[in-house]
């Protein structure tokens, strides 16, 4: 049972819920849930940079999940969501005491979370991302929505049309100047925020350290399967592409801006549907960052490449925790049942594009032959075995760049790093439930199912798999949302091993199975093959 409860934001007043977290002995929590964070980016504001929210007349029912953002939902069969979407939920154990004339404050760490979806689908819905896991260990829950595809991240040269690119990036930091704004009224400290995220998110939560815009909106960060290296985080020019569709000159962006500005979203979206999205094979996509042009109007979001931004350690120096599943591939398998020699049908198409190698070149295919044999051997793909197309995939998409940030990362971080490898699998582990895989290792997104409460969470068992894993990973997470160390402070059963910071010397991790193990060196032998490709510790890393 819910009942009613109020609270004045900056903006106005918001009727949310008082609810019994029912996995913490009936205690109850506060719920706010679509919560707008900036004006709706309708109009000509489509495509845009977010403004400011601007303030209501009376009180704002704030008891359901706001619109998600316009997107094809996960199952692939509807189209949801509005344009009307920059909203958040806002979770917290407890709210100020008002006594007379004064306000007592009992200020929480704040963990403001950012969905995956590769920038193309997700939401902040409480279905999903239930807050009952992490409000147990006495942390204010911030979960955010973001503008996706083409409305979040379509770019446009002409300087004078206010469409650089990066729009849904610029979403998370206008919900971040919110948080700053109006978190104490929810009992969270403004000054211990923990911005986390899981694949796109991650790379989102990678990208706003390397940010100007971002910093000091923010003083920890979590990056799941993910980091501003991944490769699908690039994005390419769907101007061009867009134009073509519709027929109109490339060079006419003006003429192009104002057809997209005034079609019905439905068939915008049409279009992205008919847009290929090769996120699996390493080219360029039409949705993550692109790097602005530092002369335009207004705060450009990123104007450098990350890698050269995190060589020369110009980015926010905070705590940071990143880390990866043992097989993150299988994610390709969930969402396409197509085998993988129909997925890559060229050798070039395994080939990296930050090479910067000419498709067809025999550099490329030399590249290529090399990181198929490495996989594969001399066998042809079709008939490999699944456990190696799956580590193909979790390291040529996710794991290789996630390393490859931590290593870049510790070279200048004057704060401490942190890496881990999730090997846990129970019934909880979302993705191959849903994929009905039945090979061993955890899939991209796995992870989740141990931090938010979601409907396969119903009948946990006391002290079961799932239970465990399920209390250690939250523990954790808010230690380091806390503390900047996810170690606790006491002796802990469910951390019965030290997680060691991860150094070029050492490079210290944990492997969060059932049990907790310190190791070091993840997924060794592969990363050093990745390093000799990449010459990861060269400042030219041209082959």
């Amino acid at each position: 049972m819910c009942s009613s409860i109020r609270v004045n934001v900056e903006s106005g007043i918001l009727e949310g819920t008082i609810c019994e977290n029912d996995i913490d002995s009936g205690k109850k929590y506060y719920s706010f849930q679509g919560i707008p964070y900036a004006k709706p980016p309708i109009g000509e504001l489509r495509f845009k940079a977010p403004q400011p929210v601007e303030p209501w007349n009376g009180v704002k029912d704030a008891t359901k999940d706001g619109e998600q953002c316009f997107s094809r939902h996960l199952d692939m069969n509807m189209v949801l969501g509005s344009e009307d979407c920059l909203n958040l939920n806002v979770y917290t154990p407890k709210l100020p005491e008002k006594k007379e004339t004064s306000v007592i404050y009992d200020l929480k760490p704040v963990m403001v979370f950012i969905h995956g979806g590769g920038f193309t689908s997700g939401s902040n819905s409480k279905m999903i991302y239930g807050p009952e896991f992490l409000l147990r260990e006495d942390v204010v829950l911030v979960v955010i929505n973001y503008r996706l595809g083409f409305l979040g991240f379509l770019s446009l040269k002409d300087t004078s049309l206010g469409v650089p690119g990066n729009a849904g990036f610029k979403d998370k930091v206008m919900a971040l100047k919110w948080v700053q704004k109006n978190i104490k009224n929810f009992n969270g400290d403004p000054n211990n925020v923990t911005i986390f995220g899981e694949s796109a998110g991650a790379s989102s939560v990678h990208l706003l350290m390397l940010s100007p815009s971002a910093k000091g909106l923010f003083h920890k960060a979590i990056a799941q399967s993910g980091s501003a290296l991944s490769p699908w985080a690039h994005c390419g020019n769907a101007a061009s592409h867009l134009a073509d569709l519709l027929e109109i000159d490339r060079n006419d962006e003006k003429k192009l801006l104002q057809v997209l500005q005034n079609m019905p979203v439905e068939e915008l979206h049409a279009l992205q549907d008919t847009t290929p999205d090769h996120w699996h094979i390493n080219v360029k996509r039409f949705f993550g960052f692109v790097l602005e042009d530092p002369k335009q109007d207004g705060e450009p979001f990123i104007i450098e490449d990350p890698l050269e931004i995190l060589r020369r350690g110009e980015y926010t120096h905070i705590p940071f925790l990143i880390g990866f599943t043992s097989r993150e591939g299988m994610l390709v398998h969930v969402f396409s049942r197509t085998p993988i020699h129909e997925l890559i049908p060229d050798i070039d198409m395994v080939v990296p594009f930050m090479l910067n190698l000419k498709d067809g070149s025999p550099s490329s295919k030399q590249v290529g032959q090399r990181i198929m044999k490495f996989y594969f051997g001399d066998g042809d793909l079709e008939n490999s075995d699944i456990d190696q197309q799956y580590l193909f995939l979790s390291d040529n998409f996710f794991i290789r760049d996630v390393y490859k940030a931590a290593i870049e990362q510790a070279k200048t971080s004057t704060k401490p790093l942190y890496m881990y490898e999730m090997t846990i699998e129970t019934s909880i582990n979302i993705f191959k439930v849903f994929g009905n895989i039945k090979s061993p290792g955890v899939s991209h997104a796995d992870d989740l199912g141990y931090l938010f409460k979601t409907q396969l969470h119903e009948n946990i068992t006391p002290n079961s798999p799932e239970d465990i894993g399920i209390r250690r990973f939250c523990k954790l997470w808010t230690n380091f949302a806390k503390y900047g160390n996810p170690n606790s402070s006491k002796q802990d059963p469910l951390l019965p091993v030290l997680w060691k910071p991860f150094t070029l010397e050492e490079e210290s991790y944990i492997e969060i199975g059932e049990d907790l193990q310190s190791k070091v060196k993840p997924a060794h032998d592969r990363m050093k093959f990745w390093e000799d490709i990449f010459e990861f510790r060269n400042i030219d890393h041209e082959l």
